[in-house]
């Protein structure tokens, strides 16, 4: 399942991945705080079953800054007991305040969901894809060590999601994508008060194929692919099989 939500706010920082996610730990707070325990404390080590996209409009940067109209989050999950407590908290969630600004819900909606039959199916990238080496150092689409890494991060989200070995190898073969360069920051920092201190993550966003069992393509299509997919990375949009 998938939804988007979209808030009218002028102003957000340049490093808003974690604000996202700040929301949605607030929403799932106000569903059920019991299951968001569950997911957020007592299995905070563990992949998260959802991944998110964020969409802004009419936006220009300014310094630390970004000024826009209004931002749309897409969110995907497989796992229907999330997608429930997410929809309900976010219903209740009319308005959220956070660096000093108000952001106004203005529409919430389901969105249609493709179904996966064959093993070959491509997608274009709603947030860019992370695959790190073990070094923490990011990898090129293109580098050979790229198809391995990305086939091991698709085999371990698949295994802590689901309990289960990928019924066989993902495969990938990125088609055109580019680099982006993401700027976050965190709560660690700005209490050390280095409010321009960024973390940095180099990413890929564009259009891939990938090859696999149905059933494994469909779960990464729904939870995301590579690192850190909660926090608005490797959100795929279903292109077409063949």
């Amino acid at each position: 399942m998938r939804l988007s939500i979209t808030y009218q706010v002028s102003r957000i920082p340049i490093g808003y991945r974690f604000t996202i996610l700040s929301l949605l730990k607030e929403a799932l707070q106000l569903a059920d705080k019991g299951y968001y325990a569950s997911l957020y404390e007592q299995n905070q080590d563990r992949m998260k079953p959802f991944s998110t996209a964020v969409y802004l409009r009419d936006f220009t940067y300014k310094e630390q800054e970004i000024y826009l109209k209004s931002l749309t989050i897409t969110i995907s999950s497989f796992d229907m007991a999330f997608m429930l407590h997410i929809f309900n908290g976010l219903q209740r969630l009319g308005t959220y305040e956070t660096f000093g600004e108000e952001w106004v819900r203005t529409d919430i909606i389901m969105l249609k969901e493709a179904e996966i039959h064959g093993e070959h199916a491509y997608f274009s990238t709603l947030s860019p894809i992370l695959i790190e080496n073990k070094e923490g150092k990011p990898v090129h689409p293109f580098e050979a060590s790229y198809r391995d890494e990305f086939s091991y991060y698709a085999a371990l989200r698949i295994r802590e999601l689901t309990g289960r070995e990928p019924y066989r190898k993902v495969n990938i073969e990125p088609l055109a994508m580019k680099k982006t360069v993401i700027r976050e920051t965190n709560s660690t920092f700005r209490k050390q008060g280095n409010d321009h201190t960024y973390l940095y993550f180099t990413a890929y966003r564009g259009q891939l194929k990938l090859s696999g069992h149905p059933h494994d393509l469909q779960l990464l299509y729904q939870a995301g692919v590579g690192k850190r997919a909660s926090q608005s990375f490797g959100l795929l949009e279903y292109l077409r099989e063949e």
